[in-house]
């Protein structure tokens, strides 16, 4: 499989650490946020997203979730296969997404909260792609692609694999 880097190590820490400033104006000093971690693809970006929030009282929690039928494209029908743990109600949370492509694990995430009594909630999202089944979108984006390309590395995978790489990389 040949990569090709789209965005790198450095590009993508420096584009955390402005979406962690824009987060932080919607943040209280005084709050708990509820930082929820979408399984798997989310993870790279949410680690170094949450170092980021070390001047908050954040608790951490994870989502797991599946939406794909195969590999690369999504059934439509999201299921919950871990829940959170972390008791949200009154609290800010703030969901961590690698990437928003068809929008129905969004569309699910959105309503999962609405019935948490969870004071707000955010959604933030590493990748955006231009290709919505669904109209819903993220509240912080670090990155809109321009085409519906296949991406791996920074917690993204094919078949389990890349995850582990430190950019954002375009399968060829």
């Amino acid at each position: 499989m040949e990569l090709q880097e789209i965005y790198g190590k450095e590009t993508v820490r420096a584009r955390i650490k402005e979406l962690a400033d824009e987060i932080k104006k919607w943040l209280p000093k005084n709050e708990t946020l509820v930082c929820l971690c979408v399984l798997r693809g989310a993870i790279m970006f949410f680690v170094d997203l949450v170092r980021e929030l070390e001047e908050y009282d954040v608790r951490l929690d994870f989502v797991s979730l599946v939406s794909y039928g195969d590999a690369t494209s999504s059934s439509g029908k999201v299921t919950l296969l871990q829940d959170i743990r972390e008791n949200v109600e009154g609290k800010r949370v703030l969901i961590v997404e690698d990437i928003v492509d068809s929008g129905y694990t969004l569309q699910y995430l959105k309503r999962f909260f609405s019935d948490k009594n969870v004071k707000e909630f955010k959604i933030a999202c590493l990748l955006d792609k231009p290709c919505r089944q669904v109209d819903v979108n993220a509240d912080y984006t670090a990155f809109k692609l321009d085409s519906d390309r296949y991406v791996v590395g920074y917690g993204l995978d094919a078949a389990q694999k890349y995850r582990n790489l430190n950019g954002i990389y375009e399968v060829k």
